[in-house]
C-alpha cells in the first residue's frame, strides 16, 4: 500500500464511523490540517516521518483499524532517515543510544508551529467551554416547622399510663406475693451481657506483598513525541509543554524520543540527568 491508499483507508473508515475531522481533532489532538494531509496522501504536508507515524498509530486505533498494519505499510511508503552511528551514553544499568539529527530542522518549525497551533486551539476550545458553562443554582429547601407539643398531653399520658398498671400489680399481689417479688427482682435485675456478642474484631487490613514494578516519569518542557515499549507493549504519546506521564514496566523499557531536548525524566522517584539537544532524536533502554 502506498501513502494514497493509506489515506484512503483512513478516510473510509472515518466516514463509516460517522466522524468529522473536528471530531478527530478533538479525541486524537491532532491539527485538521495533519488530518487532511494523511487522507490525501500528501507527502509534503507531513510532518517528521517520527511524528507522522505516531499520528497514523493514534489515528487507525480511533478508527478500529489494524494499527500495527496500517503503520507497516506507512514506514516503508514513508520512512525515518537512516540513523547514523553515534557513540552511546552509558549509565548504571541504562543506555543511551544517539541518532543523527539531520533533517530535523524543518521538523522543528513544524512541530513548533503545530504546538502553537494547538495551544491556541485548546486555550480557545478551554475559554469557549467557560464561557458556556452555566451556574446551577441549587434551590433552598423549605424547611418544614416542627410540631409543637399540646401541654394537656403529657398530663393526660401521665394520668392514664399508670392505672391499669396499679390495677394488674393489685391483681398480681392478690393472687401470688411472690409473682410480685420475683418480677420485681427479675426487673430490677441487669441482664448479663455477652462479652463475646459486644467485641467485634475488625480484621486488619491485608498486607500487600511488595511487587517490583519500576515507574519512568516524562515530562515535558517542550512538544516532543515519544515511543515507549515496556515489556514488549509499544505506546505512542505527544506531550505539550507542561505535560507528564508516567510509564511502568517489570523488566525492560524502550524510549524513543522525538525531541529529547525537550523532556526531563524521573526514574524510579529519581532525577535521571538526560542530556540532549533540542530536537535531537534519542532512544533510552532500561534493562
Amino acid at each position: 500500500m502506498d501513502l494514497i491508499e493509506i489515506g484512503a483507508v483512513l478516510r473510509a473508515a472515518r466516514e463509516r464511523k460517522g466522524l468529522s475531522i473536528e471530531a478527530v481533532e478533538e479525541k486524537i489532538k491532532i491539527a485538521p490540517s495533519v488530518i487532511v494531509a494523511l487522507e490525501e496522501g500528501n507527502r509534503s504536508r507531513f510532518p517528521h516521518p517520527v511524528y507522522a507515524r505516531g499520528f497514523v498509530r493514534s489515528y487507525s486505533t480511533l478508527l478500529d483499524l489494524d494499527a500495527a498494519e496500517i503503520c507497516l505499510h506507512f514506514s516503508r511508503a514513508y520512512p525515518v532517515p537512516t540513523e547514523a552511528d553515534h557513540p552511546e551514553m552509558h549509565a548504571p544499568r541504562i543506555k543511551v543510544k544517539s541518532h543523527d539529527p539531520g533533517h530535523l530542522i524543518s521538523a522543528v518549525r513544524i512541530v513548533a508551529v503545530l504546538g502553537i497551533f494547538v495551544l491556541g486551539i485548546g486555550g480557545w476550545y478551554a475559554f469557549d467551554v467557560y464561557r458556556g458553562r452555566q451556574t446551577k443554582v441549587v434551590e433552598p429547601v423549605a424547611e418544614q416547622p416542627r410540631a409543637i407539643p399540646e401541654t394537656s398531653a403529657p398530663a393526660e399520658s401521665a394520668s392514664d399510663l399508670p392505672a391499669p398498671i396499679t390495677q394488674m400489680q393489685e391483681v398480681a399481689a392478690a393472687s401470688d406475693p411472690g409473682v410480685q417479688n420475683s418480677s420485681n427482682a427479675t426487673v430490677d435485675s441487669p441482664q448479663p451481657s455477652d462479652p463475646a456478642a459486644q467485641t467485634v474484631e475488625t480484621p486488619g487490613p491485608q498486607q500487600t506483598a511488595p511487587g517490583n514494578e519500576r515507574v519512568l516519569i516524562v515530562t515535558a518542557h517542550a512538544a516532543s513525541w515519544l515511543q515507549a515499549r515496556a515489556d514488549d507493549k509499544v505506546v505512542d504519546y505527544f506531550l505539550r509543554k507542561g505535560e507528564s506521564t508516567s510509564i511502568a514496566f517489570t523488566k525492560t523499557l524502550s524510549v524513543k524520543f522525538g525531541n529529547a531536548g525537550g523532556v526531563k525524566l524521573e526514574l524510579d522517584g529519581n532525577p535521571y540527568p538526560f542530556e540532549a539537544k533540542p530536537g535531537e532524536v534519542k532512544t533510552l533502554v532500561v534493562e
